[in-house]
């Protein structure tokens, strides 16, 4: 596809260009230039963690630091142990 720069309007990308490199409404683009060339490339969202996130982080690469490791399975009981329910198997209530 060709499209003519005119004095009065910016450089647009058309839209079947936009849906064919999968560009929504919101998402940033880096865009570089190099001689004649531009290069328009997508830029994954950033992430900003939360105050209770940053100190589990430095509690963490603290603990990490002092040699203390976690296994993975260890983990992930930790972070699904408070989902689990509490207590042994009740008997069924039969009718009658």
């Amino acid at each position: 596809m060709t499209v003519t720069v005119k004095n009065k309007r910016p450089l647009v990308v058309p839209q079947t260009i936009q849906r064919q490199a999968g560009i929504k409404a919101g998402d940033r683009l880096e865009v570089k230039a190099s001689g004649r060339t531009i290069t328009i490339t997508a830029v994954g969202p950033t992430y900003q963690p939360t105050k209770a996130e940053w100190a589990a982080i430095r509690r963490g690469e603290a603990a990490l630091a002092r040699g203390e490791s976690v296994s993975l399975s260890e983990f992930t009981n930790e972070l699904d142990r408070h989902r689990r329910k509490t207590g042994g198997k009740s008997r069924r209530k039969l009718s009658r």
